[in-house]
């Protein structure tokens, strides 16, 4: 697996990194305060938006910002989706986020991230939370944290969340980097597998994430996933399936978070930024 800089050492400063061939989509969220590049803005007891502010930025001047209400009886949610129909076999997304200061995460029924997903023709919309995986319908990984009880530090370890085939629950799976699976019981990954430390995420610190999914060949156990923190491969998940027929491929990614855990007693915010999403390796921004 690649490390360090991708493509991104290319486009110092990402100028120009959407005319790269393998590029398939670029925001830094600079040129407009609407979301005009996404497809999808989704919220409930939540708020979205591209804030101006260089304290909450990567880079220049903007950032989106996503914000849940808590305490709430209700789930809270928001997020931003893009389309990328039809798909692709091979998808990264790279992109920065920060969580405020004061991030005060539980888990379970709490996400927060990015995500790849795919989805059917007319159904790119659809979360289909609860819904198993069948090879023909539907898959989704999402780069997650898990934050079990008050004694570990908030966020939680950074894992992913996945609906995939084989996973052991309704509600999909965890994948944490040292090879542990919730639920458990479950040998996944193969020999090829490679354990790696978990990591926990400082809060109010800008981390340059980056997420793979590459489909598995139909009727084949060659699914794979992989994310990346500053350019260091962080975990790597080989031995999957995600779908039987060929048509189903990552065609969606997106950044949401989530929430119906009542431990969660303030608000929740995190910020976006410099997102690029690729059919090869990117790597971390390069400086102009």
């Amino acid at each position: 697996m690649p490390s360090g800089f991708g493509i991104s050492a290319l486009y110092p400063g990402d100028l120009q990194i959407e005319n790269d061939s393998a590029c398939v989509f670029y925001d830094s969220f600079e040129n407009s305060l609407i979301l005009a590049k996404w497809d999808q803005e989704w919220a409930n007891s939540g708020s979205g938006k591209i804030l101006q502010s260089a304290e909450n930025a990567h880079s220049g001047m903007n950032s989106y910002q996503a914000e849940m209400v808590r305490p709430n009886k209700i789930p809270s949610s928001i997020g931003i989706r893009k389309f990328l129909e039809p798909g692709y076999d091979c998808l990264f997304l790279r992109y920065y986020a920060k969580y405020a200061p004061n991030t005060d995460l539980y888990h379970g029924a709490t996400h927060n991230a990015g995500s790849i997903c795919a989805r059917l023709p007319g159904e790119l919309h659809e979360s289909y939370a609860g819904v198993y995986p069948n090879g023909r319908n539907l898959y989704t990984v999402v780069l997650d944290t898990w934050r079990p009880d008050p004694e570990s530090k908030s966020p939680g370890n950074v894992a992913f969340y996945c609906y995939h085939m084989d996973q052991g629950h309704q509600w999909g799976d965890h994948f944490f980097p040292s090879g542990n699976v919730l639920p458990g019981g479950r040998d996944l990954f193969g020999n090829q597998f490679i354990p790696r430390p978990d990591f926990t995420p400082e809060l109010n610190r800008w981390y340059c994430y980056e997420m793979m999914v590459q489909a598995n060949t139909p009727g084949k156990r060659d699914g794979r996933i992989a994310f990346w923190i500053d350019g260091k491969l962080m975990g790597d998940f080989p031995n999957l399936r995600f779908r039987d027929i060929e048509s189903l491929k990552p065609n969606r990614i997106g950044f949401g978070l989530y929430t119906d855990n009542q431990n969660i007693k303030s608000n929740v915010t995190m910020w976006f930024d410099d997102v690029v999403v690729a059919t090869e390796y990117i790597g971390p921004r390069v400086s102009e």
